[in-house]
């Protein structure tokens, strides 16, 4: 069975990935699905689901995200920009999973990002925010793919 690590598993994307492989009857892969409270409610219900397992992952504490991804054949990776509305957290995030994948040598990664807002509002009529951005949730996202 090839293990599929998802970030961000108790939320809207990681946590309808989670249930999608959980559903999957073809039994190829399962779920490694990471959290920082192993012990929520959240957690708690994914854990309780078909090949699926909760393991402890802060993006904050880039070796727990090392060690979560250790062994898995693909990582689903997600940032949540809402945290704390800065698009230098969500590069930080970004970063600490690519090299998490790295290190684990991952072979598939799937990252959900947005497109870089600034390369269609070229003008003056959307203003600018936190020093370079027209939409920081969409533009901190674009620049982690760099």
């Amino acid at each position: 069975m090839k293990t599929i690590a998802v970030v961000g598993a108790t939320g809207a994307q990681g946590g309808g990935l989670v249930r999608a492989i959980a559903g999957d009857r073809s039994g190829e892969f399962c779920a490694r699905a990471l959290t920082r409270d192993v012990s929520s409610a959240a957690a708690q219900e994914l854990a309780a689901l078909t090949n699926v397992e909760v393991v402890a992952g802060d993006l904050d504490d880039p070796p727990s995200v090392e060690a979560a991804f250790e062994g898995a054949h693909g990582a689903f990776c997600v940032t949540f920009f809402w945290v704390d509305m800065s698009p230098a957290t969500e590069l930080r995030h970004a970063t600490a999973m690519a090299r998490a994948a790295k290190a684990a040598d991952v072979r598939h990664v799937v990252w959900s990002t947005l497109e870089d807002t600034r390369d269609w509002v070229t003008d003056d009529r959307m203003p600018t925010l936190q020093g370079s951005y027209k939409v920081p949730h969409f533009d901190g996202k674009a620049e982690a793919d760099g």
